[in-house]
């Protein structure tokens, strides 16, 4: 039976790295793994609770306490939680940082004699496992903010690009992803593998799906600017006859900003707030038009969830994002692309490219409204044979190759 810490340096389940983890835990539960858990909670956070793992297998490190003064650092800048950014970090709060999760792994290695370590991000926690432990096995999945980070707290760049340039194997989730990270963090192609990123299709399916005549979009993800949703609300505030949901949370101005521009859009706007996964999938059940006007993207997993629930989709033209669905689904209409702004950095839009980018997300949400009006259910067997390969099961099944070969 292979022992597997996982560790993960923020809070399971509310974020797409969350999830994954979450994922792999259960899949893994299924073939018999021993898995353990590190992860970052706040100080009012009870308790971690993952159904496969029992809480003696999960060992927090508590934030906003005495060794560690400060919200969780999140990998993004805008958190479904209260959050510190990586960007704000100075030597005290690193070191801090640093000391609370070098004293925690050494304490859980210790204690469980893990074969393989399973790290999230190709940031500072797996550049700080690498250096205390170089002898046990380490896998990291990059989820793409980590890449982000290199670029908005660029004063920690090189301490984790040099700590994760000894990971034994990189999981991607796509190609593009691939070429960036052995280009920012100067690996070896044979270090970097790609894994993709799944969904539940227990829950995520069209089965007792009930969209009804009236057209309803859907999106999901933090509420923030690099989202995308301040212009998204700008977009559907002209269109008539339409309902859009925002599942998902965030904190801060920039979230309250947009919820106050939401409210104002009642009740052609309606906000959700964060979701469940079972909730989540009713939510896609019920919609016919999945929207996702992201700058940036560093795991998608809920698009392969909103098609699996027989949602069209209207997303931005991202970096690696063809790679997750097959042509056919752009050439029947399904899915409509939309050209991204120029950008500033990783995810800040120029001003003067707005408003083209309003009135293409416009047109495009137009279109697939039509489409739907025209034609509720669609049928597309490559897109169908697509998610069958990207099901959680799936995904995991590459992932535990991958945990025999660095074994070996």
């Amino acid at each position: 039976m292979i022992k597997v810490l996982h560790c993960l340096s923020q809070i399971p389940g509310k974020t797409g790295s969350g999830v994954y983890l979450q994922a792999l835990v259960r899949e893994g539960h299924k073939l018999g793994l021993d898995q353990w858990l590190i992860c970052g909670v706040p100080a009012s956070m009870p308790k971690v609770e993952i159904d496969q793992l029992a809480d003696h297998h999960i060992f927090p490190i508590i934030f906003d306490a005495p060794d560690l003064p400060f919200p969780v650092a999140g990998m993004s800048d805008v958190m479904p939680y209260p959050s510190s950014r990586f960007s704000s970090f100075n030597q005290d709060t690193l070191t801090r940082y640093e000391r609370a999760f070098a004293a925690k792994i050494k304490e859980v290695v210790e204690l469980i004699h893990p074969d393989i370590i399973h790290s999230h991000h190709l940031w500072l926690m797996t550049a700080l496992i690498r250096r205390l432990f170089p002898d046990i096995p380490l896998v990291t999945t990059s989820h793409g903010t980590d890449l982000r980070q290199l670029h908005l707290a660029d004063h920690l760049a090189l301490r984790a690009i040099v700590g994760c340039q000894d990971v034994d194997k990189v999981m991607a989730l796509n190609e593009e992803q691939k070429k960036k990270i052995i280009d920012f963090y100067r690996l070896d192609e044979h270090q970097v593998v790609v894994t993709g990123s799944g969904f539940r299709h227990d829950l995520f399916n069209t089965n007792q799906c009930s969209k009804g005549p009236y057209i309803k979009l859907i999106y999901a993800g933090k509420l923030s600017r690099a989202k995308g949703l301040p212009w998204l609300l700008e977009a559907v505030a002209g269109i008539d006859n339409i309902t859009l949901k925002l599942a998902g949370g965030g904190e801060g101005e920039e979230a309250e900003a947009i919820r106050r521009q939401a409210e104002k859009l009642a009740p052609k706007v309606e906000l959700l707030g964060a979701l469940s996964q079972e909730d989540l999938a009713e939510e896609c059940k019920k919609s016919h038009i999945f929207v996702l006007p992201s700058f940036y993207e560093g795991l998608p997993l809920v698009l392969l969830e909103a098609l699996a629930c027989g949602c069209r989709v209207v997303i931005t033209d991202l970096p690696g994002i063809q790679n997750l669905f097959p042509p056919e689904a752009l050439d029947e209409g399904i899915i409509s692309l939309v050209p991204l702004p120029t950008l500033i950095g990783p995810d800040v839009p120029k001003n003067e490219d707005l408003p083209r980018f309003v009135n293409n997300l416009r047109t495009a949400i137009k279109e697939q409204i039509n489409k739907a009006r025209q034609q509720q259910d669609f049928c597309c067997l490559p897109l169908e044979e697509t998610l069958q390969q990207n099901t959680w099961g799936k995904i995991f099944g590459r992932v535990l190759k991958i945990y025999q070969e660095v074994l070996q």
